[in-house]
Formats: structure tokens, sequence, C-alpha cells
């Protein structure tokens, strides 16, 4: 009997740990580390440093429905992780034909932030700075 309660404890904790890691319990975080976006030509994208050293919010990129930005409070509030990914909303059914794809969508918002800065800071413009050779 103690080795099965013993057994399961371990197995809750472990899935616990899994969610957590996943940010499916307490909301997405940032990714501490610098991410690629995949695609034909993938590009090199951190959170820490647009957050820390150029000091974007969360809610300049990320948005509802009513294109509201999102504080980071409300993205933790997410049940899912995935909620937060660009494609959950912008895809194929998405409204406006031109932002249905990734790259219209990064390119959009990137190049526009870049260009007018943030804070007094821009940020790099050439293809070479974001996207991996």
């Amino acid at each position: 009997m103690r080795t099965g309660i013993v057994a399961l404890s371990a197995v809750f904790v472990i899935g616990l740990s899994v969610a957590v890691m996943a940010g499916e319990v307490g909301g997405p975080q940032a990714p501490a580390k610098e991410i690629t976006i995949d695609g034909k030509k993938p590009a090199r994208f951190d959170h820490q440093k647009h957050m820390a050293v150029a000091g974007v919010s969360c809610g300049q990129c990320h948005h509802d429905a009513a294109y509201q930005p999102l504080s980071a409070e409300a993205i933790a509030a997410l049940p899912k992780a995935r909620s937060i990914l660009c494609v959950s909303c912008h895809n194929e059914g998405f409204a406006k034909e031109t932002l249905r794809q990734r790259k219209d969508i990064f390119h959009a918002r990137c190049k526009e932030c870049h260009t007018a800065g943030v804070g007094g800071k821009k940020g790099p413009t050439k293809c070479i700075d974001c996207h991996l050779k």
C-alpha cells in the first residue's frame, strides 16, 4: 500500500513538473532562451533581449481578438501555452488575408517596431540581423 502511494506521488510530481515546463500550469511564460522561428528562412527571436534591453512589453506583439494588447498577467492566465502563438488566430481563417502567414505577420510587426523604435531605441532592419544563414 505504502509503495503504491509513493509511486502515485512520484507520478503526480513528475506530471506536474512536465506541465509546468510546458507552460500548462501557471500560464505561458516568455522563453528564457533565444528561439528560432522555423520557415523557409528561419529567424531568431530573443524575448528576454526585447523585454529587458529594448523595453518592449508583451502587449506590443501579443494582442487579443479585438487587437487590444495583452499584459504579462493576461498571458500568464491563458489556459494553454499554445494559445499565445500567432497561428492560433492568424491562419487560413483569419479575416485579413495579408496577415495569415507567419512571414507576413512577423515582417509587419517587427519591421514596424524596428523602424519606429521603442523608448528611443530602434532595432536592426537588415534581413541578416534576424534571419539565420
